[in-house]
C-alpha cells in the first residue's frame, strides 16, 4: 500500500540550454499560492490488461501542502503536508505516514508540492531533466538524482502557463497518467480543506 501510495507528479519551437530552458519555463508557468483543478488519472499496470480510471479535483497550497480527492470509481482523500501523507475515505483514516520518521515520505512530499504547484527550481533539485520548448507551451522528462529515495525512474511533464499533463513510469514498468484541466487559482481554501492539511 505504501508503495502504491508513493508512485501517486511560447518562444521559439525547439530544444534549448538546460539553463535556458528552465528560465523560459519558469516565466511561462502562472504558480499562485492557491490553486484548484480536476484531474483524470489512468494507471497501466504491468500484467494488467485493463487500464485503471480515477477522476477528481485537487487543491495546492504552497504553504499548507496538497489536497488529492478521488470521486470516481470510489471516493477517497490524500492530504501531503509537511507532517506526512494521510489517505481517507469518508468516515475513516485508511493510512497515516509520518515525515518525521520516514525519509522516503519527506522526499514524496517534496516531490509531489513541486510538481502540482510548477516549482521548476525545486524540481531541478531533485531531477536531472531534458525539455523541449514548442509552439503550444514546454514539455520536459526528469530523472531522479537520487534513485534509492523513489520508485520512479522517470517523470515526464508539459504545459504552458500551468503544468497540464503529468506521466510517472515505476521501476517496475507501471505507468500513471494524469491530464489536469480547469487549473485556476483561488483566494482561499474551503474550511473543510483548512482542516484536512493541518
Amino acid at each position: 500500500m505504501k508503495k502504491a501510495l508513493i508512485a501517486f507528479l511560447m518562444l521559439s519551437p525547439g530544444y534549448v540550454l538546460a539553463d535556458q530552458f528552465l528560465d523560459q519555463v519558469k516565466s511561462s508557468i502562472n504558480s499562485p499560492p492557491i490553486t484548484r483543478g480536476n484531474f483524470i488519472q489512468l494507471r497501466t499496470l504491468i500484467g494488467v490488461s485493463k487500464r485503471l480510471t480515477s477522476e477528481g479535483y485537487f487543491v495546492v497550497d504552497k504553504s499548507r501542502g496538497i489536497l488529492w480527492i478521488t470521486e470516481k470509481p470510489i471516493y477517497q482523500t490524500l492530504a501531503a503536508t509537511s507532517y506526512g501523507i494521510t489517505v481517507s475515505n469518508k468516515s475513516n483514516i485508511l493510512m497515516s505516514l509520518s515525515s518525521r520518521n520516514d525519509p522516503s515520505v519527506r522526499y514524496v512530499n517534496e516531490l509531489l508540492l513541486a510538481i502540482f504547484s510548477g516549482d521548476i527550481t525545486s524540481l531541478d533539485k531533485l531531477f536531472t531533466h531534458t525539455g523541449e520548448i514548442t509552439v503550444n507551451g514546454w514539455a520536459m522528462e526528469l530523472i531522479p538524482r537520487n534513485s534509492a529515495s523513489t520508485v520512479f525512474t522517470k517523470v515526464a511533464i508539459s504545459g504552458n502557463s500551468s503544468v497540464n499533463h503529468i506521466t510517472f513510469t515505476s521501476k517496475e514498468g507501471d505507468l500513471t497518467d494524469i491530464t489536469f484541466a480547469n487549473v485556476k487559482p483561488v483566494a482561499s481554501l474551503t474550511k473543510d480543506e483548512v482542516l484536512q492539511l493541518q
